[in-house]
């Protein structure tokens, strides 16, 4: 585990971006429980902590594409068109083990848990 922030660098309701071994991961405060998951939206590539957060769904700020946090799977994909027109639609995300401890946040960045 990696130690990525600090419990007040992302307070409830709030999310951020870092970087671990390369890697773009979004940390989540949903109501004092902290969720990691990839912070690039699959579909073209939106950078997820600018986007909005509801809840245990983050919502990309391009094109819309939302994710279950808990699972990295798609909620809702982009619309039709958008698919048409990039000849792509959102896939699931990796979503990665936390533990807080000591009022820090760490993170399994080795690897994404297996799909649930």
């Amino acid at each position: 585990m990696e130690k990525i922030c600090s419990v007040s660098e992302v307070p409830a309701g709030s999310m951020k971006g870092f970087t671990i071994n390369g890697k773009q991961i979004l940390i989540a405060n949903t109501g004092g429980s902290f969720f990691a998951i990839d912070a690039v939206c699959s579909h073209m590539q939106g950078y997820l902590p600018a986007g909005r957060l509801f809840g245990k769904t983050v919502i990309c700020p391009v094109h819309g594409a939302q994710y279950d946090l808990v699972t990295g799977k798609v909620i809702t994909n982009v619309p039709w068109i958008l698919k048409m027109a990039t000849r792509r639609s959102a896939m699931d995300l990796g979503t990665y083990a936390v533990e807080v401890k000591d009022g820090q946040v760490f993170v399994d960045a080795i690897g994404p848990l297996p799909s649930r």
